[in-house]
């Protein structure tokens, strides 16, 4: 199958469908959001870390910095301590909801954003949270080495202390201390151990990264969120409204356009009933044709989505029998007045099923259509009026009458050679096109096109 036949099927089936679940969710945003003013947003940038080797991990790096901040940003504790702090009353919950963390390219620096109705507190809030932020970040990547810093800092002072009277004790005249000197020995290590230390926590201090605020707060530009919203609900619905007419297809399939039901059919597209005279003319013509190459008197219109209209039966009638015919009710043409004469394209007298039209006359041929011959006829233009060919002396050379009627007004038990045409309009189920298979295998007669038509058949 085509995708231009699958998209045919989809749209000329379930465009009503399809267009109402596209408008509806537009419509419902539009109500919800209308009424709704934007926020304003209010943006900071942080510098996560002032080491190159996190810029260097790439997306992974960016990511995990991007998700230590937004962890730290919307944290419970942090959120809370900033409100207090600006003295701002709003639900923790909805302000860590509007607060968003982006990355810049592949570097350490993100973007912290905050949403708030009031511009002024969106710029407050958006500066606390940042440096809160940051603190958070220098007491997770510092805070041990600080505190191990601290600890020697303070054993370092004390071990001072400690080696100045230990220092005289030994020293002493005349008689050193030896247990001072031992001491003072011991002591003096453990100062040189603990410097040692205190070097390195310094130089690994140093290499870890920092955290800033790169840029305080500003006010972004407003924007309108609910024309974004209408087209993401718009873009749902379409492809929702697609996907139902996906499993309705499943279920129900059909084929788009009447060329390609005739492909389908292996049949020719004979011409169009609806869209003029001239198509209508040219219309009669390749019916004719067809029946004269099947060898057949009788055509059956077949409908491929259900009974025919008798409107429409009677319109190809007319363009059948030629220019001589013309399209009447079934009351007029029992009152057409009655003809001794024969018609050019009715010899005998006879209706389009071989038998009187209505017992009004022998004059008239009248072409059933519909069920039970309740709809229009076609009857001969020519009136009694009219001289006869043998009155006036001319030679006519008389033409083989092509009887159309509807499926149903067909007696299944006469002898005549019928050739069936399909009728198909813009949208036609596979059940149609096989109901007409079947008829043309049931019956034996030949398939002799398809007639199309522009509007959707009504029976």
């Amino acid at each position: 199958m085509e995708i231009d036949e699958v998209a045919a099927r989809v749209v000329r089936s379930y465009w009503a469908l399809l267009l109402a679940m596209t408008l509806l969710p537009l419509v419902l945003v539009g109500l919800v959001m209308g009424g709704q003013e934007p926020p304003h947003s209010a943006t900071s940038r942080i510098q996560a870390s002032s080491r190159a080797t996190d810029a260097a991990a790439g997306d992974a790096g960016v990511s995990i910095v991007v998700s230590q901040v937004k962890a730290f940003a919307t944290s419970r504790t942090l959120v809370d301590r900033v409100l207090r702090e600006q003295r701002v009353v709003r639900d923790p919950v909805e302000l860590a909801k509007r607060t968003a963390v982006a990355g810049l390219g592949t570097s350490t620096v993100v973007e912290l954003t905050v949403e708030d109705a009031d511009p002024v507190v969106a710029r407050r809030l958006t500066d606390a949270i940042g440096r809160a932020v940051v603190a958070e970040i220098n007491q997770s990547n510092q805070g041990a080495i600080t505190a191990q810093l601290a600890t020697i800092e303070k054993r370092i002072r004390e071990l001072e202390k400690e080696l100045g009277p230990l220092s005289r004790r030994a020293g002493a005249v005349p008689v050193p201390d030896i247990g001072a000197a031992n001491e003072r020995e011991r002591v003096a290590a453990e100062l040189s151990d603990l410097r040692t230390s205190r070097s390195e926590l310094r130089t690994q201090l140093s290499t870890t990264g920092t955290a800033s605020v790169v840029q305080p707060a500003v006010l972004a530009p407003r924007s309108n969120p609910a024309l974004m919203m209408a087209a993401i609900a718009g873009l749902v619905g379409l492809v929702f409204g697609i996907l139902v007419a996906v499993v309705v297809e499943m279920f129900r399939p059909t084929v788009p356009g009447q060329a390609r039901v005739a492909r389908r059919l292996g049949a020719p597209l004979l011409g169009w009933a609806d869209r003029g005279d001239a198509e209508l003319a040219d219309l009669g013509r390749r019916v004719r044709l067809a029946a004269r190459r099947a060898g057949t008197g009788k055509v059956a219109l077949v409908g491929a989505g259900g009974p025919l209209p008798p409107e429409l039966v009677s319109r190809v009638a007319a363009a059948v029998y030629g220019d001589d015919t013309k399209v009447v009710g079934a009351r007029v043409a029992a009152a057409a007045p009655p003809s001794n004469g024969s018609s050019g394209d009715a010899p005998g007298g006879d209706g389009g099923d071989g038998e009187p039209a209505g017992g009004e006359g022998k004059g008239s041929a009248v072409v059933k259509a519909g069920a039970k011959g309740a709809g229009t006829a076609v009857i001969s233009k020519k009136s009694a009026g009219v001289a006869k060919p043998a009155e006036s002396g001319q030679q006519v050379l008389a033409r083989a009458v092509c009887h159309v009627h509807a499926f149903e007004d067909i007696d299944p038990g006469a002898d005549d050679e019928v050739g069936v045409v399909a009728v198909a309009g813009p949208v036609t189920r596979v059940a149609g096109m096989d109901s007409v298979r079947d008829l043309v295998a049931a019956s034996g007669w030949p398939l002799l096109g398809v007639v199309a038509t522009t509007r959707k058949i009504k029976g």
